[in-house]
């Protein structure tokens, strides 16, 4: 749920800023872009000397890893499904869906978040530790299908989950970044379902349940 600004000459004082920071970088993230984001022109903005900011933000990068890092929060609502889903091979999709999902309903925040901006990503640990957390929910569902027999062993465990990731944010990409040439011939969703049903398949020691899927899968938060 994309944060609302709350502008008062007073939230400082409240001990609010860094929510009202946040809130307007965001706002300015999805409506211009990032390129003239500063601290100061925020402080500005809300009515605060220029210096506040900085006791809570170091730079504006800084900022823009807590933005980061509230987004991978709401992305995780979407991995919800994909974690309650008892079959492994459902599970993997899910988890696609939900990111394709989550990557076309909040473009500009999953840009930020998986983009050059904020590199090297250990440079910010509670960035750096939510990325990580993504990835092992993907882990995890692999995992869980080698132990089941649903998937099939072809690499370990760490090797087929970045292959996955790699994967559904390929697909992801493509419906952001290219979307009149990707699924040209059909609806751009059902071609994000598709790629994704016959990525997940390959996986799978009996493809049948991905396959015998009703399309147009929508377990997830709906478009905000």
């Amino acid at each position: 749920m994309t944060m609302n600004m709350i502008n008062t000459n007073t939230s400082y004082h409240h001990g609010n800023l860094r929510q009202e920071l946040m809130a307007l970088a965001e706002q300015h993230l999805v409506n211009d872009g990032i390129g003239e984001l500063s601290l100061r022109a925020l402080a500005r903005e809300i009515g605060v000397s220029q210096t506040a900011p900085y006791r809570h933000f170091k730079d504006k990068n800084a900022l823009l890893a807590a933005l980061a890092t509230e987004g991978f929060k709401r992305f995780f609502d979407y991995c919800i499904p994909s974690e309650q889903e008892a079959r492994a091979d459902i599970s993997l999709l899910y988890f696609g869906l939900g990111y394709v999902k989550f990557a076309k309903a909040h473009t500009e925040m999953f840009h930020l978040m998986f983009g050059p901006v904020l590199q090297p990503r250990n440079e910010y640990p509670e960035l750096f530790s939510a990325g990580r957390e993504a990835i092992y929910k993907v882990r995890a569902g692999v995992e869980r299908g080698f132990k089941t027999g649903e998937l099939r062993e072809l690499d370990d465990a760490a090797s087929i989950a970045h292959t996955v990731w790699g994967a559904v944010h390929g697909v992801a990409t493509l419906m952001l970044d290219h979307a009149d040439t990707y699924g040209y011939h059909r609806d751009v969703d059902l071609q994000a379902e598709k790629s994704l049903r016959m990525m997940i398949a390959g996986l799978c020691t009996d493809p049948t349940e991905i396959s015998q899927l009703p399309t147009t899968l929508t377990p997830y938060p709906p478009e905000e």
